[in-house]
């Protein structure tokens, strides 16, 4: 296949205009993408924030949330150590007491125990009513009279 001197020239007019067509649409593509992003950072008017700073705001609310979260779920996990350590010192002062409170505080079901080691008061109740309420303080035994010893 020949190619004459038209058909060049026409070849050649048409890789002019394709460039001079691919130049324009690039420039228009440009021109978009700067118009989308203005529109994105600046705010329409002084009432509206940009879709940015929405954005933005969003994503440090739900930062701060998840942070938040992590934060009480870590208290709460310290909170709880303490807890524990708070109740088994309950009970182990409890067993102190009276080694029968100390062996009933063993065997009770861990809700039912739980619920007493929050009730000091109960606990000594309980005590008392094992028999045990002794108080080994020197601060409960001042005022008190001397414990009877049986005779045989």
């Amino acid at each position: 296949m020949v190619f004459c001197g038209c058909q060049a020239l026409v070849f050649l007019c048409f890789a002019i205009a394709a460039g001079f067509w691919f130049e324009n649409q690039k420039r228009k593509l440009k021109l978009e993408a700067e118009e989308w992003a203005r529109a994105f950072i600046e705010s329409p008017d002084s009432e509206t924030p940009s879709p940015l700073a929405v954005l933005i705001d969003q994503g440090a609310t739900l930062l701060a949330a998840r942070m938040i979260q992590q934060i009480k779920a870590m208290l709460a996990g310290v909170e709880s150590g303490l807890s524990k350590n708070e109740q088994s010192d309950l009970l182990a002062n409890a067993a102190n007491q009276s080694p029968l409170l100390g062996m009933l505080g063993a065997m009770l079901p861990k809700r039912i125990r739980s619920g007493l080691m929050k009730n000091p008061q109960m606990v000594a109740a309980l005590g008392r009513m094992v028999g045990g309420g002794n108080n080994h303080s020197p601060e409960s035994s001042a005022g008190a009279p001397a414990p009877r010893k049986h005779r045989d």
